[in-house]
């Protein structure tokens, strides 16, 4: 069924003859943004407050820039994975998408040769652009309300559709069902607040789930549902022979850790304690953006005060990272030092017993700025701990819970972030900017 002879001419004639189901119409910033105040019209219009914006074209909006695979109306398949990856699970999931969706697959396109992945790779993003060119996201996009709770769970489950991330086949960490939902099908769904990196959502469990995981899954570009549409889903899993509970997954993917090992970790992380100061207890001194995408709970990497720098994802000949760290902490001459991943998480573990955690950091910003507050205007201590916690998204100071230190690096990086932005109108007292605009959005 495989045919490698692909050319531009293949291409071109599947486009004109066939319909590409595959590709993002949202990829494109200009598309974004119409997607987005599109849908913000239209539930403004009917007093909606979730609605879903579609595609008359395109049928699983792959996430990423560079997909992995296209497939046509015709059964054809293009794919790029490498031959050492044709057993891989990725195959196995890209076809197992097909079959969900109900497209036959009738003849495939796919690199024999290693090198023949960067020709393939040119390929599908050539196939997108086209795509967005010819459906103009300003006729192809169309925005319709959410189906009923019921109706919307019935469509999940639909054709032996699994919900993989509560499946005993896949054991992914239980912590993800707090806030998303993933499918065999490529169906990817967010609570709203954790798709925002300046909410008081743990975004970051979010983010790292993303990174570690979904590059081993096919999905769809995420969708924001009620969190009572997600606690239905997980309800309606329970009744299938796949179900994992929290339990068994959390039995199943606990770390067995030896006396050894844990002797091994401690020498390590005291050894980097003794005379030194982590400064990666909060995000890079980086634009907020970059900071993200720089995290240590991403890369698990550690930066210490005499420029050595502990990491297991990359090195000083990853100039991307290195050229980062080096513009964050440009008074430091940065040296890597390799180091397993578990002993990096280990090592942030333990933080709080030499220095202050993040959480504490956190919650020392926030009473400084009650502090601040509280002398600007006429509120009482309490008041102004209360109000100073309703600015960062919590309903009152008694409900600011952090989970965890990249919970907490998230918030603190959120509070910078409110902060610049305020200081843009008024850089002279931003506290007073953001008091003003929490007033005005209040009233």
């Amino acid at each position: 069924m495989t045919d490698t002879s692909l050319n531009y001419n293949i291409i071109n004639d599947l486009l004109q003859n066939s319909v590409c189901l595959t590709y993002n119409p949202l990829e494109p910033r200009s598309a974004w943004q119409f997607a987005k105040e599109l849908k913000q019209e239209y539930e403004k219009k009917y007093n909606l407050k979730y609605s879903r914006v579609r595609s008359k074209t395109a049928q699983l909006f792959q996430h990423n820039y560079n997909p992995n695979f296209h497939y046509f109306s015709d059964g054809t398949l293009i794919h790029c994975y490498e031959p050492w990856e044709r057993d891989a699970k990725k195959v196995e999931r890209m076809m197992e998408v097909l079959k969900i969706r109900g497209w036959q697959v009738k003849r495939i396109y796919a690199p024999r040769e290693p090198m023949d992945i960067f020709k393939y790779s040119d390929f599908l993003r050539y196939i997108s652009e086209q795509e967005t060119l010819k459906n103009s996201y300003i006729t192809d996009l169309y925005v319709e309300p959410l189906p009923s709770k019921e109706d919307f769970v019935k469509e999940c489950f639909a054709n032996g559709n699994v919900l993989l991330t509560a499946s005993k086949d896949e054991m992914l960490p239980s912590y993800c069902r707090e806030f998303m939902a993933l499918f065999a099908d490529g169906r990817y769904y967010v609570v709203e607040g954790y798709n925002n990196p300046n909410s008081v959502k743990n975004y970051s469990k979010r983010a790292g789930f993303k990174y570690y995981n979904m590059p081993n899954y096919v999905y769809a570009d995420e969708q924001v549902i009620p969190q009572d549409y997600l606690t239905a889903l997980y309800q309606e899993a329970e009744k299938y022979a796949w179900f994992a509970s929290k339990e068994e997954t959390d039995a199943n993917q606990r770390r067995r850790i030896s006396v050894d090992w844990l002797i091994k970790a401690n020498k390590f992380v005291d050894e980097l304690f003794a005379n030194r100061t982590c400064l990666t207890v909060v995000y890079p001194n980086l634009d907020f953006a970059d900071a993200l995408f720089m995290s240590p709970d991403l890369h698990d990497y550690a930066v210490f005060s005499d420029g050595l720098v502990v990491a297991a994802d990359f090195d000083e000949t990853n100039l991307p990272y290195a050229k980062a760290l080096r513009r964050a902490y440009p008074d430091l001459d940065l040296h890597f030092e390799k180091a397993p991943r578990e002993y990096i998480e280990h090592l942030y573990q333990r933080l709080p017993e030499f220095q202050k955690s993040a959480e504490t950091i956190y919650i020392e910003m926030l009473k400084q700025k009650a502090r601040k507050l509280k002398r600007m205007t006429e509120l009482t201590h309490t008041e102004a701990l209360d109000v100073v916690a309703q600015m960062a998204g919590w309903q009152n100071w008694r409900a600011v819970k952090i989970e965890d230190e990249p919970h907490a690096r998230q918030l603190i990086g959120a509070e910078k972030h409110r902060k610049a932005r305020a200081m843009e109108k008024n850089a002279e007292n931003p506290l007073q900017e953001e008091y003003r605009r929490f007033l005005q959005k209040r009233a």
